[in-house]
């Protein structure tokens, strides 16, 4: 499956098609080993609201985005996201999103999530690793 010009890839559908890719009922705990913050209200979207990052950056004020885009940082990579090159998946609250990043590869993205420190940040390699550690 294709959405927006992104392949997804076939473990993530097979989890949303199973009816698994739902945000866990765990503590909140496990968002925070996870992501680093505290979730608010975790959603996991159906595909049916998997966009590229572009698509909601267009509709987005010219001044917030430098805010949703981020810098690159070496230290806590990769800062920023490529609008072009990035499919949204999920958010733990209002502007905690997270991405899958196809800057890596093509064929197996990693997890990214913008931070509480508004910085873009890896929290998997891949979407096998986010299912793992999230145990759904």
């Amino acid at each position: 499956m294709i959405i927006d010009g992104l392949p997804v890839p076939s473990v993530l559908l097979r989890a949303v098609r199973q009816g698994r890719w739902v945000a866990p009922d765990r503590s909140f705990l496990m968002y925070r080993e996870v992501f680093g913050d505290d979730a608010v209200v975790p959603q996991f979207l159906p595909l049916s609201r998997m966009t590229a990052n572009r698509r909601w950056l267009d509709d987005m004020p010219e001044d917030y985005r430098g805010f949703y885009l981020g810098q690159p940082d070496r230290q806590r990579p990769p800062g920023d996201v490529d609008p072009d090159q990035s499919l949204l998946i999920g958010d733990l609250g209002p502007d905690q999103p997270f991405a899958l990043d196809y800057r890596p590869s093509l064929a197996a993205p990693s997890v990214i999530y913008l931070s509480a420190t508004a910085d873009w940040i890896e929290v998997a390699p891949n979407i096998e690793t986010l299912i793992e550690r999230l145990g759904i």
